[in-house]
């Protein structure tokens, strides 16, 4: 399985963790398990996904790719050797509605031009 790591997801509603993970697994594979292990109760069971898609990473100010391992970011992790829990920083992508279009063609077609001589 290789090295774990201890790692807090941060959400403004509140943290889930610390989970052991581990830093050979890719991103994607620690969003399953953050849904997996996201509150039924509490200020987070509002905010809980519907999906591991729905899920953003953040890490050391940036996002995380889903392709990407722990082990292959070292600013992420810090030290290895040292017994300290990471924190990731969690953001929820709700699904969009489509785009209303209507709108924006009345915009387009209402385009014109005054001059005043």
């Amino acid at each position: 399985m290789g090295e774990t790591a201890r790692v807090r997801f941060r959400h403004t509603a509140g943290d889930v963790g610390p989970l052991s993970v581990s830093t050979a697994s890719p991103v994607s594979a620690l969003k399953e398990q953050l849904l997996a292990a996201w509150p039924a109760d509490g200020p987070l069971a509002a905010e809980r996904p519907a999906s591991a898609g729905e899920i953003r990473l953040i890490g050391a100010g940036k996002f995380l790719e889903n392709s990407t391992s722990l082990s292959s970011l070292p600013h992420v992790l810090g030290d290895p050797a040292a017994d300290i829990v990471i924190t990731l920083h969690v953001v929820l992508r709700k699904p969009q509605a489509a785009k209303q279009s209507a709108p924006k063609q009345q915009q387009e077609e209402s385009k014109g031009c005054c001059v005043i001589c």
